[in-house]
């Protein structure tokens, strides 16, 4: 599958007005749209949605051989390389992320996701990797080793290292539901809440639901509350991951990376949420706080003005919450 799932579901308020839904299959998740009035040409309308997101497949899945993001992987060429303005767009903002979180969200980690079990070409039940493979890894993996220049219109990447991947698996579904979000706004569609895999743009007023992080594959929700015009993203552990082999064993490993220490993030029952303008945003964002943890995430988001919710596994089942003023100005706002 293109992307990991995220602890994140969606539900929808009573509305005063039809509501009608469209729902199907892309990036190896389910996506779910719900519009907010009489239903009109809804044949169209999915035709529309499945053309953007086969286009956002098409140019950033690291799962098809043919996208331009694979295509891009393969050349071992450091000089620039002329990439399209969606994909430079996602760059430009994984980027922009990385310098603000203090590394803690990359997009070059790939490589060693492999190592770990994850990701195409992951092999689940590999043991632990060699810390001399890990180290000859980490030599080519760093936002620092990417640069995106914009000229005349078109946008070249340069790579500093030949052998540096890109993964965008943190922040392209994001990019998608925005698009789609777009799209349907595009054809008259005012209110509409877009989900794929978890992720969600809100056009209108609707109630949204956190994900339990405690539960496993469960889908019980731990709490809900109304969005307005607004994108959201969870990002957690408890999906996809794996137990340890080799000399590791009895560790968990989550399909997050630490890009900082080149190490699968081990905290698996917790996610963090955040509400930001754009999914594209909010998706790279809930990345990296949810690597950071929720003391030195918390402290980042309160400083970026981030509105996120960290949710952690307590003693005895209880779960933990801790919301940046932000986001408990931004809920309590939408609640008016």
């Amino acid at each position: 599958m293109l992307f990991a799932l995220t602890a994140f579901t969606a539900t929808c308020a009573p509305p005063p007005n039809p509501t009608w839904t469209l729902d199907g299959e892309a990036f190896g998740t389910r996506w779910t749209v719900r519009i907010r009035g009489p239903e009109t040409d809804a044949e169209s309308v999915r035709a529309a949605i499945e053309a953007e997101l086969d286009a956002v497949d098409r140019s950033m899945s690291n799962w098809r051989d043919d996208s331009e993001l694979s295509r891009l992987n393969a050349s071992e060429a450091t000089d620039p390389l002329p990439v399209s303005e969606p994909l430079a767009l996602v760059v430009e903002a994984a980027l922009r992320v990385h310098e603000e979180s203090g590394g803690a969200f990359d997009v070059t980690v790939g490589p060693l996701l492999r190592l770990y079990g994850f990701g195409p070409g992951g092999d689940p039940g590999a043991a632990a990797p060699d810390p001399a493979d890990v180290d000859a890894v980490r030599a080519r993996t760093g936002s620092h080793l990417l640069s995106l220049e914009r000229s005349n219109g078109g946008a070249t990447l340069h790579r500093q290292v030949s052998g540096v991947e890109l993964d965008l698996s943190g922040i392209a579904k994001g990019y998608a539901v925005d698009r789609v979000s777009a799209i349907l706004t595009g054809l008259g569609v005012a209110e509409h809440l877009v989900e794929v895999g978890g992720e969600i743009q809100a056009r209108g007023a609707w109630t949204v639901g956190i994900q339990d992080p405690t539960g496993g594959l469960a889908t019980a929700v731990h709490r809900s509350f109304p969005v307005r015009d607004l994108g959201m993203a969870t990002s957690g552990g408890y999906r996809d991951f794996r137990e340890a082999a080799g000399e590791e064993e009895g560790r968990i490993w989550t399909h997050i990376l630490d890009p900082r220490i080149g190490r699968p993030v081990e905290r698996r029952a917790g996610s963090v949420t955040v509400l930001a303008e754009s999914c594209l945003d909010a998706d790279a964002w809930a990345t990296a706080l949810f690597v950071l943890g929720p003391e030195e995430g918390l402290e980042l988001a309160e400083r970026q003005g981030i509105a996120a919710l960290f949710l952690t596994a307590a003693p005895e089942g209880a779960i933990e919450e801790a919301a940046s003023a932000a986001f408990s100005a931004v809920a309590r706002s939408r609640n008016d």
